[in-house]
């Protein structure tokens, strides 16, 4: 099934994380699809920032188990350290993540062991993330920005369809313009625009930047809102998108919603054109 990768050349914080949140719960909502999300970005705490923290029942069970020294891990620090010994499962994989809605929405989280080396963690991901396919409908990967590893560039060469992120300030978009140098290494016909944290009322608004810039080349995004900037720091975004959805008048949130369909629809667009040209 198709993976998606959220990603960024620029390795400052853009709103990449709740972009692919929004997206990813956006389109569990609307399709009767198993989504997986994937952050692929250690010691980043942002995605369990917007869903919740992941309730873990170790310290339970080590408590009834007669032998503590079996691995109880939980969440992707167990699942990466079944990775090392490829032992992952498509259907083991589901045992590791926190349900948000069920056979809709489930999350892995960033891992936070630091036993495990970056690198390691890293390829443990591209094991997770391949298996995953054979169990979900649509793995959406909130990859680390930057390329500091050389598996970044794997995961992105694995990728069904690529999010590039970026924001409207000036450096920014700067670097971001400079991305076409990595389709040496990708096929560009994966990659799809997205201006995160998107003002309309910014000079670099999207009629302005497809005029200059991007000309005839669609480009999404997802806005900035204080409702969306509120519930991401409280764990409630998959609560805020469900409200929002009975919303019956034409307003900020209302649009907010209807710009993170429009990007998951043009990922399942564009997943569908991509599997007509192979």
């Amino acid at each position: 099934m198709p993976v998606v990768t959220f990603w960024s050349n620029s390795e400052k914080s853009i709103g990449q994380t709740v972009s692919a949140s929004t997206v990813a719960s956006a389109m569990a909502m609307e399709h009767n699809y198993k989504v997986l999300l994937i952050c692929v970005d250690m010691q980043d705490d942002t995605m369990e920032d917007c869903f919740g923290a992941q309730q873990s029942n170790k310290e339970i069970l080590k408590t009834i188990i007669s032998k503590p020294q079996m691995n109880l891990d939980t969440g992707t620090n167990g699942l990466l350290k079944m990775a090392q010994s490829n032992r992952v499962t498509p259907e083991l994989i589901k045992d590791y993540t926190k349900i948000i809605w069920k056979n809709r929405l489930e999350i892995l989280y960033a891992s936070t062991n630091k036993e495990i080396s970056p690198e390691e963690q890293m390829e443990g991901f591209k094991s997770i993330i391949l298996n995953a396919t054979k169990y979900y409908d649509q793995v959406i990967v909130d990859l680390k920005k930057g390329l500091k590893y050389q598996t970044i560039l794997d995961i992105l060469d694995m990728s069904d369809a690529i999010v590039l992120n970026t924001e409207q300030g000036t450096k920014t978009l700067e670097k971001f313009l400079k991305i076409k140098e990595m389709q040496k290494y990708i096929n560009a016909y994966k990659i799809m625009w997205n201006i995160c944290r998107y003002d309309e009322k910014s000079k670099y608004n999207i009629k302005n930047l497809n005029r200059t810039v991007w000309k005839k080349q669609p480009i999404y995004n997802i806005p900035y809102n204080t409702m969306l900037y509120e519930a991401s720091m409280e764990g409630q975004l998959a609560e805020l998108l469900l409200r929002i959805r009975t919303m019956k008048t034409d307003d900020e949130n209302v649009n907010l919603l209807k710009q993170a369909k429009e990007l998951s629809e043009g990922i399942l667009v564009r997943y569908k054109e991509l599997r007509m040209r192979m």
